[in-house]
């Protein structure tokens, strides 16, 4: 991995341009309603593999099974459908995040009742749930940004020995000198991959970030 090949430089355009190409949210939203039912379905799969890891996320922080967690996630995607069966989302409701929350904790706590709980304690039973959730959904909102981010990082790198070098030090904790010399690289560019995808991983989860937000 020398300074001629080294595709480090060109990662930063390359996550961005994926990031644009990415469906935004009210997009999604828009393609939902569409007439197209190929636009529908595939609306409908973005919305699920964007959201359902965070209610999953959520639900498994408070405690509940696997079949309860699926049914949660059920519950929550249904609850967007509205009596004709077209996608329903109010924004005077609040922002999305915020709903969504809503969503999965009335889901989760009709669904798993007492075994949803904060520290051990019912979540219906705590004086000041809400504070509690915030934390735990913040928490796994967060979480997922950064995979999403990771994801997008990773198609921009095309398997590149920069990201490479990154995941074996970087994320499955091995020593910068085996994965030096497996790579056929030197130990300076295991540490400048490090610093390079975690600088484009930071830029990219703001860019998650900033888009849903909007």
């Amino acid at each position: 991995m020398n300074a001629e090949n080294d595709p480090g430089e060109s990662i930063e355009t390359d996550s961005a341009n994926l990031i644009t190409g990415e469906l935004t949210r009210a997009s999604i939203f828009h393609k939902l309603n569409t007439a197209n039912a190929a636009d529908r379905e595939m609306a409908w799969s973005e919305f699920r593999s964007r959201y359902a890891p965070i209610i999953a996320g959520f639900a498994t922080r408070c405690g509940a099974n696997r079949q309860d967690i699926d049914d949660i996630i059920q519950d929550v995607m249904t609850s967007f459908l509205g009596a004709s069966g077209e996608f329903s989302y109010d924004p005077k409701k609040g922002r999305f995040r915020g709903y969504l929350k809503t969503c999965t904790v009335r889901a989760a706590i009709k669904r798993a009742g007492k075994n949803i709980r904060y520290r051990g304690i019912p979540l219906e039973e705590i004086p000041q749930a809400e504070l509690a959730v915030e934390l735990i959904w913040n928490d796994v909102w967060e979480e997922q940004l950064v995979a999403r981010a990771l994801s997008i990082v990773r198609n921009a790198c095309q398997n590149s020995i920069v990201f490479q070098a990154f995941e074996q030090y970087v994320l499955l904790d091995r020593s910068a000198e085996i994965v030096a010399r497996e790579l056929g690289t030197t130990v300076n560019n295991v540490h400048q991959s490090k610093v390079r995808i975690t600088r484009q991983l930071r830029d990219t989860v703001q860019r998650l970030r900033e888009s849903e937000e909007e």
